[in-house]
């Protein structure tokens, strides 16, 4: 099973790359390559926790209860960033494209934060 994480992961990156390999070619910053990229490190984060989660311990459960907790103050940080850097017209972007970053920085806060917690505990 661990294996297959690593496998997703490294064919994830593949995509990832050749996705932003084309939009950068094109000459655009490709926004919709980042949902990639946010289950790629997915993949590499859930290879690296699932030893610790396949026994459901109390250490399990304290990194995902510690790991949830310390992803939901980045992501207010984030959205706070994000949205007085749009407010002041620091960036211009389009709905879906917030998207597509809102989307991808939940899914790598909450997973990169799950790893650091098993590193710590």
């Amino acid at each position: 099973m661990t294996k297959s994480y690593l496998i997703i992961g490294c064919i994830m990156a593949l995509q990832t790359a050749f996705l932003f390999f084309v939009g950068i070619m094109a000459g655009n910053f490709p926004y919709y390559a980042l949902n990639p990229l946010a289950l790629t490190v997915m993949s590499f984060c859930m290879y690296y926790l699932y030893p610790q989660f396949k026994d459901k311990d109390e250490r399990m459960k304290v990194i995902r209860e510690k790991g949830i907790f310390y992803s939901y103050f980045a992501l207010l940080f984030f959205f706070i960033i994000i949205m007085s850097s749009l407010g002041i017209g620091l960036i211009e972007l389009t709905a879906l494209n917030l998207m597509y970053i809102i989307t991808s920085l939940t899914i790598m806060t909450v997973f990169i934060s799950m790893v650091i917690m098993a590193k710590i505990y």
